[in-house]
């Protein structure tokens, strides 16, 4: 099939290069000889014999005329066929190279008639083909010419840049990532792969975008060369990272809180029943010692230390007791708004002493979920109770419900207007025995995470220093 329509372009070609000529020649032999019969049947009339001589210096005349014009109609047709066929020979043979991958192939072609229009629609066309490509990349792609200019910029760097495509192309990379900023290891792979020809695969690295947003990607960069082996520039591709990081994080802290989980499992009744034992005899030597004063508020400090300690391992209990099958035969359909409104009147008392404004934006029409209420009300009793540790001098808390349609679950959100987090203390605020509160145990969010988890939901935080937090929750209607 190949070689049929191989033999068909040759033949084309061919045909034209004979084709045109022949025809001008016809056409201008034709017409010559038409002429030529018409003044010889003219002249044929006369009878004068000066005439007779004049008519046969024209024929004569005219039969040479006749070679000549058709020669030179002849050279002129060949001329005429190579102009057409050169620029058709050029979009062919390009078109060939386009076929079998090279999207850098161009043609040149000259004028401003149909052919040159054809040569620049096939010039964008590669152009809008390659746009094309690179814009479709799921990963952020950046092209460098040998000199350290940005030749293209995708969309998808551009998002997790933060920079716009219009305002770095044709701008050296150096401006735009210098050596001593905090981007320099970018920059450093970068300068190695133009300067030394050194590539990287798939090396991690963290960036920072234009807003200051840490991102950590994955970044390869390339040699660009054409098909003589001239070094043109190099290619760089990078993915953001940070949702494959989120999910590893989310990973270890499943097996940590396994971990912890056997941990508290074991050692939790052992504790329990000596803290027991010990607060039951200070309690009786605080009998003893009603005539010292100072004895006795030692004993009340002990008891104190032994009720914060109980408190622990309550917690500790609660988080490693193995409930699912129970927790399971405990879950009904209920309305998260419902569930939010009970935990705000357990919350009630707290919330005037913290000087502390709750505000409800309920989505109404709620999808039902199915869930253990009571588990529910102890993970949001936490977090509420978190946010009015952050706002020591008052504040708002706003508590919004909504209904994602695309992920068909419904989503919780508990904004605070407190001091906020910074990302070292967010990263860690789930794990066991982790708090920034005084007092605290460390077991409250952490509980919390896992009440969340049991229900099949999804957990995030998000937070800025003087900027308050921000805990999203969302759970599937259908489990």
């Amino acid at each position: 099939m190949m070689m049929k329509a191989s033999s068909l372009k040759k033949r084309v070609r061919t045909n034209l290069m004979i084709g045109i000529p022949l025809l001008i020649i016809i056409l201008v032999f034709g017409a010559q000889i038409f002429s030529y019969y018409i003044v010889r049947i003219n002249f044929l009339k006369l009878i004068d014999d000066h005439d007779i001589v004049v008519f046969n210096q024209v024929i004569t005349f005219l039969e040479r005329q006749i070679w000549v014009a058709s020669v030179a109609s002849g050279i002129f047709g060949i001329i005429l066929a190579y102009a057409i066929t050169l620029p058709i020979r050029k979009l062919t043979f390009s078109a060939q190279q386009v076929a079998t991958g090279d999207l850098t192939r161009t043609v040149q072609i000259g004028g401003e008639d149909e052919i040159g229009a054809l040569g620049k629609s096939f010039n964008a066309m590669v152009s809008s083909l390659n746009e094309h490509i690179i814009e479709s990349m799921t990963g952020g792609v950046i092209t460098i010419n040998m000199k350290g200019i940005i030749a293209t910029f995708n969309r998808s760097a551009e998002v997790i840049l933060g920079y716009n495509s219009g305002e770095v192309v044709g701008k050296s990379v150096f401006d735009i990532f210098p050596e001593n900023s905090r981007n320099q290891d970018l920059s450093r792979i970068i300068t190695d792969t133009l300067e030394k020809q050194l590539t990287s695969s798939s090396r991690e690295i963290v960036i920072f975008s234009r807003s200051g947003k840490k991102v950590p990607i994955g970044i390869t960069t390339s040699l660009l060369r054409d098909k003589k082996n001239t070094f043109l520039g190099i290619v760089v591709t990078f993915k953001d990272l940070g949702q494959i990081k989120h999910l590893e994080e989310q990973m270890r802290r499943a097996d940590r809180l396994a971990a912890v989980g056997s941990l508290a499992a074991g050692i939790a009744h052992e504790i329990r029943n000596p803290l027991g034992s010990v607060k039951g005899l200070v309690q009786l030597l605080q009998e003893e010692l009603k005539d010292n004063e100072q004895k006795k508020s030692y004993a009340e400090v002990i008891v104190k230390e032994v009720d914060r300690l109980n408190k622990v391992v309550e917690e500790l209990l609660s988080f490693a007791r193995p409930e699912d099958s129970e927790l399971e035969s405990r879950f009904c359909q209920v309305n998260i708004n419902d569930v939010i409104e009970q935990t705000l009147l357990l919350a009630a008392h707290d919330t005037k002493k913290e000087r502390v404004q709750i505000q409800k934006q309920f989505s109404e029409n709620l999808p039902d979920i199915s869930a253990d209420a009571k588990k529910l009300q102890q993970a949001f009793l936490n977090i509420v109770f978190n946010a009015f540790a952050a706002m020591e001098n008052g504040g708002t808390l706003t508590i919004e419900t909504a209904y994602k349609e695309d992920t068909k679950a419904v989503q919780v959100s508990f904004v605070d207007t407190g001091v906020g987090m910074p990302q070292e203390i967010v990263d860690k605020i789930f794990d066991p025995f982790f708090t920034a509160k005084e007092g605290g145990t460390g077991l409250g969010l952490t509980i919390t995470h896992q009440i969340i988890s049991s229900h099949g939901g999804k957990i995030d935080v998000k937070s800025e220093q003087g900027q308050g937090t921000t805990f999203i929750i969302s759970f599937p209607v259908k489990r």
